[in-house]
Order: structure tokens, then sequence, then C-alpha cells
């Protein structure tokens, strides 16, 4: 009987630790961990984020081996048109469809509001890489959502920079939609804070090819600072007719985009570009990790990368690291690893997954546009100007109005 006991008691010891040892796969919730990749394919942002985030993130994943704890990982590309109803129908139907593990990108600040919402909903891990709108990490903050790369607030920088440098009258030409709202409020904000002062605003409808009747109303108000907040091919259009009226090169006035993007410079030349002063998140020629990343990138792809690409790269491969240390794809338990914690990799520098409002904080820069005859190897388009610490650049703890109810 005592041996038909221990017996017993040693086959329930070697089967539970037989259960504590199973591969991680067994914490996992389903049999592959998909990525929805949620970006423009065919409108105004598809080259500044579009299929190159789309490649950034597969190289991610092939770079991690394809696999997490065990189960393969998928990758859904939705092209979401800017369209927000579109966004949240298909997302809906490819989550109930197929699943979704982790979201990324999300290109425009509209859509993402609405999938922010959508993730809490449905408790699903996402990282904004595209959209600015400071709503991600202050009234619409999610316990499972993450604004990942950049904000309108960090953008700010540069018209900081500029006004310091005595540009002190400003006015602004601001896209008429979240995005464009975020970026006024925070360019304003950041322009009295240096001592200026803003002499007028106009709101303009999304898309735009015609900034004419801004851009001499702006210089007829005496503006020093011309602020064309705007993105994508809005931007290129505000930027390109800038120049055509000779408000550019003379310095005497200082025209500083809302969001400008490496391939801006790419696609309408440099000679449209010299001399401007932006915010930028990433660049591919700031040091030698950077151009390590950005050569295999080209290799692959055949073109040198914009901060976009990098950063759905990134987020993906920190998550996808979460995951593999924490054994499970649990979105509860990613969320309450990530909160808190630091890294420091080829994009993000220096950057802590805030805990609070759940913005990533880490290094941005303040770059200026080469003149042609200084670009000495290609697509070299900007000097680094500045360095500045994500404490200095992305809103305050202090200041943050999300509600921290998780």
């Amino acid at each position: 009987m005592r041996k038909t006991l221990l017996g017993t008691a040693a086959a329930v010891l070697i089967a539970g630790l037989a259960l504590f040892n199973q591969p991680a796969e067994a914490a996992m919730t389903g049999k592959k961990f998909t990525i929805l990749v949620i970006t423009d394919l065919s409108t105004v942002f598809s080259d500044t984020s579009g299929k190159g985030s789309v490649d950034g993130v597969q190289m991610a994943v092939d770079d991690f081996g394809g696999s997490v704890n065990g189960v393969p990982i998928n990758v859904i590309v939705l092209d979401n048109k800017l369209d927000v109803a579109l966004t949240i129908n298909k997302t809906r139907e490819i989550i109930d469809s197929q699943g979704v593990n982790l979201i990324t990108d999300v290109t425009s600040s509209a859509a993402a509001i609405a999938i922010a919402k959508l993730a809490n909903e449905r408790k699903i891990t996402t990282t904004f890489v595209s959209p600015g709108t400071t709503a991600l990490t202050n009234e619409d903050c999610s316990k499972y959502t993450w604004h990942y790369a950049w904000d309108t607030t960090a953008m700010a920088t540069a018209a900081g920079r500029v006004t310091e440098e005595g540009f002190k009258k400003w006015y602004f030409i601001t896209a008429d939609y979240a995005f464009g709202h975020s970026l006024l409020e925070q360019f304003s904000k950041t322009v009295k804070a240096k001592g200026g002062t803003v002499l007028g605003n106009d709101m303009v409808p999304f898309p735009n090819d015609d900034f004419s009747s801004y851009l001499l109303k702006a210089q007829s108000a005496g503006a020093q600072g011309i602020g064309i907040l705007e993105s994508g091919q809005d931007l290129r259009n505000g930027v390109k007719q800038a120049r055509e009226f000779g408000l550019l090169g003379d310095g005497k006035i200082q025209i500083v985009p809302g969001q400008m993007n490496f391939t801006d410079v790419r696609s309408t030349g440099i000679d449209t570009w010299s001399g401007i002063t932006a915010g930028e998140i990433w660049y591919w020629n700031y040091d030698q990790q950077t151009r390590d990343w950005a050569a295999r990138f080209k290799k692959r792809f055949g073109m040198t990368p914009a901060s976009l690409y990098a950063g759905n790269y990134s987020a993906v491969t920190q998550v996808l690291n979460t995951v593999k240390k924490i054994g499970t794809d649990d979105p509860d338990k990613i969320a309450e690893a990530l909160e808190g914690s630091t890294f420091s990799d080829f994009f993000a520098r220096n950057a802590t997954w805030r805990k609070k409002d759940h913005s990533v904080i880490h290094d941005m820069y303040v770059i200026k546009v080469k003149k042609a005859s200084e670009v000495k190897q290609p697509e070299d388009y900007y000097d680094v100007v500045a360095t500045i610490p994500g404490k200095d650049v992305f809103i305050p703890e202090s200041e943050s109005t999300c509600k921290h109810n998780w």
C-alpha cells in the first residue's frame, strides 16, 4: 500500500513537472500570432508609410525567425485609404474572421482614434506609428494601445528652435482634421513658450493642392515663421509653392513643416526643401547603427528607408521580444510587461514605455535639409542639428490628460 501511494505521488509529481516544463506555445491563445498592418497603400500617404511600413513589419518578422513561442507569425495588410469607416469595418471583419494579436502603423489620426477605441474594446495590443495626434495618449488613451513613434508635440520642437533663432512672428496654415488640429495646438504652445507670437492661422480643407492664397496672406501679415501644418502630398504642395513664391531662400522667412518625411524630399527633390528646418523621428544616416539597418533594408527592398518604415520594424520587434520573454500573447500581460520598461534600439534611443498614458518616450531630432551641392552620397539629405531627449519633447507626464483606469 505504501509503495502504491509513493508511486502515485511520484506520478503526480512527474506529471506536474511535465506540465510546468511544457513549451511556451502552451500559453499562446491560438495556433498563430497575427499582426495586422493598417496603412495607406493607395492615396496621399502611400510612400510616407504604405508599402515601406509593410516591408518594415515583414523584415521584423523574418529577422525574428517567423515564429514566436512555437507558433507562426502571420502578417495581414489592410489598405485603409484614409477612410475611417472602411478602417473600422474591415478591421472588425479581420478580427472576427482571423483573429488579431497586434495592430501596427494605422495611417491617419482620425482612423487611429477610432482604432484605439476598438483595440480597447477587443483587447488587442496596438502600436501607433504613423499618426501624430496627441489624443492617442490623452483623452483616447487605452490599456492596450501605445503611441510609439512620434506625436505633434515632439514635431513642434523645430518651431521652438526656429523661434529661438529670432523668428518670433508666426502664421500657421493648418490641415483641417484631427492631425492638423493637434499640430496647431502644439506648435502654437511651443512658439509662445519660446517668446514668439501667433499672428494668425488658416484651416485648410484636406486634401488640397493650392496653398497660394494662404501663403500670400501669411506673408502680408508680416510672418517671420510660417508653419505649414500638413503632411504627405499636401505638405509637398505647400512647400513647393512657398519656394515658387520666393518665400524660401532669402533668410527673412522660415518655413517649418508640420510633419516632414524623408520621402517628401525624395519625391519632390532636394532643391524644393533646401534650408528647411524640421522635427524628425529618425534618419537613416544618423550613425553606424542606423546605417547598418538601412543598408539591410535597401538591399532587400531596393530603397532607402524612411522613418515610419523603421518605426514599424522597431515596434513589432519590441512587442515580439516581450511576447517571447513573458511566454504568452495575453494582451493584459503584454501591457503589464511593457509599462515602465525601457529599451534602446536603432530606431528609438533611450526609450521608455510610459505607464501613465502609454506614450513611448525617446530621443527626437531637429534636422536641416542640405543644399544639393552639400550632398556627398545618395539620399543623404539631412544635417542633424540637434538630438533632444524624449523628456524634453513629448508631453510631460504631469500634463497628460489620460484617465488611467486600468
